[in-house]
């Protein structure tokens, strides 16, 4: 057990800063986040949001991919999902950083440039 007495404030375990609230971590961070959803009749990849408040169907086949709960939406047994991956965006290069969506893709090594 770790007391509160011994943790080093600047640096904090991940274990301590994952069950802080998300405004009282270090650095806010919300709990949600985007998934892509994969139908198993028609292979299409839908995105769907963690905490969805709606029933998420498929476009082809309306099958169900996700259910609200009160919290996390529960995903069903025929659907298999997958974190939304990170993309390059406009904030990463331009006007701000003095750099051309060429050469971030070159920098980048052209994985996450779309």
């Amino acid at each position: 057990m770790v007391l509160s007495n011994d943790i080093d404030l600047l640096h904090p375990p991940a274990e301590v800063e994952r069950k802080k609230h998300k405004l009282k971590r270090l650095v806010q961070s919300p709990n949600s986040y985007f998934m892509d959803v994969k139908c198993q009749g028609y292979f299409s990849i839908i995105t769907v949001f963690s905490h969805s408040q709606t029933v998420v169907f498929c476009v082809n086949c309306s099958t169900v991919l996700c259910q609200p709960t009160g919290g996390l939406a529960r995903l069903t047994e025929s659907s298999s999902i997958g974190r939304k991956a990170w993309q390059l965006n406009e904030r990463m290069y331009g006007e701000l950083q003095g750099l051309n969506k060429k050469e971030t893709a070159e920098k980048m090594s052209n994985c996450c440039i779309f």
